[in-house]
Protein backbone atom coordinates (compact mmCIF):
# COMPACT_ATOMS: atom_id res chain seq x y z
CA UNK A 1 0.00 0.00 0.00
CA UNK A 2 1.38 3.42 -0.95
CA UNK A 3 1.91 6.30 1.46
CA UNK A 4 -1.04 8.13 -0.08
CA UNK A 5 -3.27 5.10 0.48
CA UNK A 6 -2.10 4.94 4.11
CA UNK A 7 -2.89 8.62 4.57
CA UNK A 8 -6.33 8.31 2.98
CA UNK A 9 -7.17 5.29 5.12
CA UNK A 10 -5.97 7.10 8.24
CA UNK A 11 -8.06 10.19 7.37
CA UNK A 12 -11.15 8.04 6.81
CA UNK A 13 -10.72 6.40 10.22
CA UNK A 14 -10.20 9.76 11.91
CA UNK A 15 -13.31 11.12 10.18
CA UNK A 16 -15.36 8.20 11.53
CA UNK A 17 -14.03 8.76 15.03
CA UNK A 18 -14.77 12.49 14.79
CA UNK A 19 -18.34 11.80 13.63
CA UNK A 20 -18.94 9.49 16.58
CA UNK A 21 -17.50 11.96 19.06
CA UNK A 22 -19.76 14.67 17.62
CA UNK A 23 -22.76 12.38 18.11
CA UNK A 24 -21.89 12.11 21.80
CA UNK A 25 -21.86 15.90 22.09
CA UNK A 26 -24.97 16.56 19.99
CA UNK A 27 -27.26 13.76 21.11
CA UNK A 28 -26.22 13.59 24.73
CA UNK A 29 -29.43 14.62 26.47
CA UNK A 30 -32.01 12.04 25.32
CA UNK A 31 -33.47 9.31 27.52
CA UNK A 32 -32.50 8.34 31.02
CA UNK A 33 -29.05 8.97 32.43
CA UNK A 34 -28.27 5.24 32.40
CA UNK A 35 -29.28 4.89 28.73
CA UNK A 36 -27.35 8.02 27.79
CA UNK A 37 -24.19 6.81 29.54
CA UNK A 38 -24.49 3.37 27.94
CA UNK A 39 -24.86 4.95 24.49
CA UNK A 40 -21.89 7.25 25.16
CA UNK A 41 -19.77 4.27 26.19
CA UNK A 42 -20.62 2.47 22.95
CA UNK A 43 -19.90 5.51 20.78
CA UNK A 44 -16.65 6.29 22.61
CA UNK A 45 -15.54 2.66 22.35
CA UNK A 46 -16.17 2.67 18.61
CA UNK A 47 -14.38 6.02 18.22
CA UNK A 48 -11.43 4.64 20.18
CA UNK A 49 -11.23 1.62 17.85
CA UNK A 50 -11.14 3.95 14.83
CA UNK A 51 -8.42 6.08 16.43
CA UNK A 52 -6.36 2.99 17.30
CA UNK A 53 -6.77 1.70 13.74
CA UNK A 54 -5.71 5.07 12.33
CA UNK A 55 -2.65 5.02 14.59
CA UNK A 56 -1.65 1.57 13.34
CA UNK A 57 -2.16 2.28 9.62
CA UNK A 58 1.21 3.96 9.24
CA UNK A 59 3.00 1.13 11.03
CA UNK A 60 1.63 -1.62 8.79
CA UNK A 61 3.44 -0.64 5.61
Amino acid sequence: MSNIDHCLERLALLDRADRLLNEVRVYGQHGSIRETLAQHRLLLGEARRHLDSARSVGRLG
